[in-house]
């Protein structure tokens, strides 16, 4: 074996032992982002770096263990925390409030909107969402899509945003917070001791902190590098 090809095997294999340090010590781990359930911040498909190095704050993207209570298998999740214990949260008409202050004003976030094909076509969809984030709905003409907040706005087509009435209750959220609230109209809820809210920032589409409940801090495996 010539000198170059040892020495190029040597720093190959550095780099290889290197990464599988950091990564098993959680200091830096590379993730896909395999949903759409925080677009437009993070895409499906992107890749993202988390690390142990940096505390969590409110606004960070947490990397975090999950486990259903009947299942025997944890999942790795990636959602936005926007509050930690002590703090008060709470959803007004489908915007985050924390302490008493809306969370929300500064985010780029996606919700729920119903549009008729008519106004559809007039939005530039080609570079936001893959055409197959979306559902059909009666009248046959009408279909509901999860879209980024400022594409809606540029076309004025905010008052389609779908907000869920007081009246709504949500199974999974009556299930585990034993109060009649949904993904809209949520709390005043105290963040417990030891734990974290996450909330996704495509906000009618995923499963989160209002429906599965806050997350251990301690499951907390790293986060987000910006």
């Amino acid at each position: 074996m010539n000198s170059k090809l040892r020495l190029y095997l040597i720093i190959a294999s550095s780099i290889v032992g290197l990464y599988t340090i950091l990564w098993f010590s959680g200091v830096f781990v590379v993730y896909r982002n395999s949903t759409w359930a925080n677009e437009p911040s993070l895409k499906e498909g992107q890749f993202i770096v988390t690390t142990t190095l940096i505390n969590p704050e409110p606004g960070d993207f947490v990397a975090y263990t999950f486990k259903y209570p009947d299942s025997l298998f944890s999942q790795h999740r990636i959602f936005r925390m926007v509050a930690s214990e002590g703090d008060i949260v709470e959803m007004r008409d489908g915007t985050l409030f924390v302490n008493g202050e809306n969370f929300d004003k500064d985010l780029s976030l996606a919700h729920e909107y119903r549009f008729s094909i008519e106004e559809l076509n007039k939005l530039d969809l080609d570079n936001n969402y893959s055409y197959e984030h979306f559902f059909w709905m009666k009248p046959e003409d009408t279909l509901t899509r999860f879209i980024d907040d400022r594409i809606v706005e540029k076309f004025n087509l905010k008052q389609r945003r779908v907000i869920k009435s007081r009246k709504e209750y949500d199974d999974l959220i009556q299930a585990y917070y034993k109060q009649d609230w949904n993904r809209d109209h949520f709390g005043p809820f105290k963040i417990p001791k030891g734990k974290l809210f996450c909330l996704a920032d495509n906000r009618d589409v995923s499963e989160d902190s209002r429906s599965i409940g806050p997350i251990d801090r301690s499951a907390v495996k790293g986060v987000l590098i910006k």
